[in-house]
């Protein structure tokens, strides 16, 4: 009988492409290296850091580092870090950091990554359908009548621009502070 062994690679594919793996009890996106699993720093990745193992997963799997440990631990080597769910920080002014986008997770599609069977990660983000196939804004409120709302405001604006043009511009003078204190005195130099 064959034994499980946590320190192994254990690749589960989709389509023909690597989905996932798993390595010491922890899962990882299928092209994330296999060489920065084996030596994470202390404090960080998926087991050490609560951060990375939130923002830094999709779809059950680890993704990439959180953008404190991607920042401060790795120095922006292991790409700019995670700041939401499949969300990386934009370090765009910084010319040694690179993204993780433009190196392993290069036309690599989030439906690609991980399993829905662990976690949707796009429902878990107030998603129902993806951004391509959401539903216009009259499909989402059928009962608002946009001439109408489009009208209401006409209106409002146009009654706010009368009262402005009502209102009389009033100045006040300033002496200086010589005369009345208003407080009953005067002031003097």
């Amino acid at each position: 009988m064959a034994q499980f062994n946590p320190k192994e690679f254990v690749y589960n594919y989709r389509n023909g492409k690597p989905a996932y793996y798993s390595y010491d009890e922890e899962l990882y996106c299928g092209t994330f290296p296999e060489e920065w699993v084996l030596n994470h720093f202390p404090g960080t990745g998926p087991k050490e850091c609560e951060n990375c193992a939130y923002y830094g997963s999709w779809n059950g799997v680890f993704l990439g580092y959180c953008s404190n440990c991607a920042k401060y631990q790795y120095n922006g080597k292991r790409g700019h870090g995670f700041i939401d769910i499949g969300r990386e920080g934009d370090a765009s002014c910084d010319m040694d950091e690179i993204s993780v986008f433009d190196t392993y997770l290069k036309d690599v599609t989030p439906d690609d990554v991980g399993d829905k069977d662990f976690m949707d990660s796009f429902a878990a983000q107030g998603f129902q359908t993806p951004p391509d196939e959401e539903p216009t804004f009259e499909e989402r409120y059928p009962d608002i009548d946009l001439d109408e709302v489009n009208a209401h405001y006409d209106e409002m604006c146009r009654r706010e621009n009368e009262r402005e043009e009502e209102e009389e511009v009033g100045y006040i003078i300033d002496r200086g502070g010589y005369g009345s204190n208003y407080d009953g005195g005067y002031d003097s130099y």
